[in-house]
C-alpha cells in the first residue's frame, strides 16, 4: 500500500471537488478556493490562505481549465481571485503540479508539472458527458425532436464517435462531415451519411441541428449565410471554437457555444474520470496514491 500523500486541492469546479473526495479517501488533503462549497466535511481540510494550503504538500491538483487568462485560477466556487502569481510564490519548488492547460506561469517556473488535459484517458472519458450534454442542450432548444430530425457533425473525434451512435439511437437522421476518407469509410460502415468538408454547404440548408466539434474556423461567413433559419448550432469545440458567433448573431443565427460540458451536466462522472486519470499519470512519473 503506498504512503499517504499530503495533496493539496485549489480552484477549479465541482469536477475538482469530487476527484478530490476520491483523493482523500486515502490521503491528507486541504483545499482553497471552495467558498460556496458547503457540502465538503469529513476529512478534507478547509484552508484559509494560499500558504496554509500547499504547506508541505506533496501534490497540488488544480482545475480544467486551470486558467481562463494566464492570470488568475479558475475559480467558480470561491468569492475571490486568486491570483497565479500568488499561487506560484508559495508552492514548494519540489511539489507536483496537476491540472488542466496548465498556463505558462506554472509550467516555466516548476519543473514537476502534470497537465492532465493532455491524456488521451480523460479526453477519451469526457466525450461520453459531451456527448449528452450536447443531445441535452438540443432538447432544451428546439421545439421539435431529436426523432425524425436533420443532423449534421461536423468532425471525426472522439466527441463525435460519441455523439452519433446517441443521436442514431434517438432516430435522427446524421450527416458526418469529415476531412480524412478513411474517416468517412468508418462511418460509412456504420450506416451513417457522410460527407467532406467542402460538400457540407449542401447539406446545412437542410440542417436543423448542426453539432461543431472541430477547434477551427469551420463555419464562417459562407456556412452561416445558408444554414437554415429554424436551425440551432451547438459548438461543442474547445476554444477558438468553430463558429464565426459575432457573424452569426448579426445574422440572427441561433449558437451555442457549449464549453465545459462535462464539468456542466456531470460533474460526478467527470470528476471521476480526472481522480482516475491524474492517478494513473502520477504512478506513471512514479508517485504512488
Amino acid at each position: 500500500m503506498s504512503e499517504k500523500k499530503i495533496i493539496a486541492a485549489i480552484g477549479g469546479d465541482r469536477r475538482l471537488v469530487e476527484a478530490v473526495r476520491r483523493f482523500a479517501r486515502d490521503n491528507t488533503v486541504s483545499c482553497y478556493g471552495w467558498d460556496n462549497c458547503p457540502e465538503i466535511c469529513g476529512s478534507i481540510k478547509r484552508c484559509s490562505t494560499l500558504e496554509e494550503t500547499v504547506k508541505n504538500a506533496d501534490i497540488v491538483i488544480l482545475g480544467l481549465p486551470c486558467s481562463p487568462d494566464g492570470k488568475v485560477l479558475a475559480a467558480p466556487l470561491c468569492d475571490s481571485s486568486i491570483r497565479i502569481s500568488d499561487l506560484t510564490a508559495v508552492i514548494p519548488k519540489d511539489t507536483v503540479i496537476c491540472g488542466g492547460m496548465l498556463p505558462t506561469e506554472i509550467t516555466e517556473n516548476f519543473c514537476k508539472c502534470i497537465d492532465y488535459y493532455k491524456d488521451e484517458l480523460l479526453q477519451t472519458g469526457n466525450a461520453v458527458p459531451t456527448a449528452e450534454g450536447a443531445i441535452m442542450i438540443a432538447m432544451q432548444e428546439t421545439p421539435f425532436t431529436i426523432d425524425g430530425s436533420h443532423c449534421a457533425v461536423l468532425g471525426s473525434g472522439r466527441i463525435a464517435k460519441a455523439l452519433v451512435p446517441r443521436l442514431k439511437a434517438l432516430n435522427a437522421e446524421v450527416t458526418v462531415a469529415a476531412r480524412k476518407k478513411s474517416d468517412r469509410a468508418y462511418w460509412e460502415t456504420q450506416g451513417i451519411k457522410v460527407c467532406g468538408f467542402e460538400k457540407a454547404k449542401d447539406i446545412l440548408p437542410y440542417t436543423d441541428i448542426l453539432f461543431n466539434t472541430v477547434p477551427a474556423l469551420v463555419v464562417g461567413k459562407t456556412e452561416l449565410d445558408i444554414f437554415n433559419n429554424k436551425g440551432i448550432i451547438i459548438d461543442l469545440a474547445s476554444r477558438p471554437g468553430g463558429v464565426d458567433f459575432e457573424y452569426g448573431k448579426k445574422m440572427g443565427k441561433r449558437i451555442i457555444w457549449a464549453l465545459s460540458l462535462p464539468g456542466k451536466v456531470a460533474p460526478v462522472t467527470a470528476g471521476r474520470i480526472i481522480y482516475n486519470t491524474v492517478v494513473t499519470l502520477l504512478n506513471e512519473k512514479g508517485v504512488m496514491v
